[in-house]
């Protein structure tokens, strides 16, 4: 839900994407793994989409083994410690306009990946991070990927064919997503019913 609302909000970043995708892939087939180290754009897409809107703002509740000290606070044994991951994917030091969905803050100039990845505190820290990270992101990379190669996303329109403008709400909670929000998602041009099926059989 947050890919497509970043979608819809900044239609240039799936246009690039899209540009990306066409140059090392042609338009006869849907990305897969091995094309994911050639697709800088699309994974920077996909970190940006993890720190944008993380899923869990406060992470997983833990409670300290033993008592310790961190920065000069005393933190007492069995005390319930929240990571907050909402205020380190909003940290302006790290991520300037961090409002803004920005996906190129993960590539260099030279257009290759930082070695800045949210994965690294989305999913977790230490003995308790997520176990199932690793299928997450590929699933996650595979639907955004596929999503890209395949659709356009833009607003919907009114019935006297006017863009709908709309400021997003959050369903918020323990875990955070976009509320429903009006869009436009179809087949890009060149993806018809027929070539859709051969893409996806082939």
């Amino acid at each position: 839900m947050a890919f497509t609302l970043a979608m819809v909000k900044n239609p240039h970043v799936w246009k690039r994407a899209q540009v990306e995708i066409d140059a090392a892939l042609g338009m006869d087939r849907l990305p897969d793994f091995d094309d994911r180290p050639s697709l800088p754009y699309v994974e920077a897409v996909l970190r940006e989409s993890m720190r944008w809107q993380p899923v869990l703002p406060l992470g997983i509740p833990h409670a300290t083994s033993s008592s310790d000290i961190y920065k000069g606070f005393h933190i007492p044994k069995g005390a319930t410690i929240f990571a907050n991951i909402w205020a380190m994917s909003r940290d302006e030091a790290r991520y300037p306009n961090a409002e803004e969905f920005t996906p190129e803050r993960f590539l260099t100039a030279e257009g290759t990946l930082t070695h800045d990845n949210p994965a690294e505190y989305t999913f977790g820290f230490g003995r308790r991070i997520c176990p199932g990270r690793h299928t997450a992101d590929a699933s996650l990379w595979t639907s955004i990927a596929t999503m890209l190669a395949t659709l356009e996303f833009t607003l919907a329109k009114d019935a006297e064919g006017q863009d709908i403008m709309f400021e997003p709400t959050y369903v918020n909670g323990l875990a955070r997503q976009p509320a429903t929000f009006p869009c436009c998602i179809s087949p890009r041009p060149h993806i018809s019913k027929d070539s859709l099926h051969r893409i996806l059989t082939s």
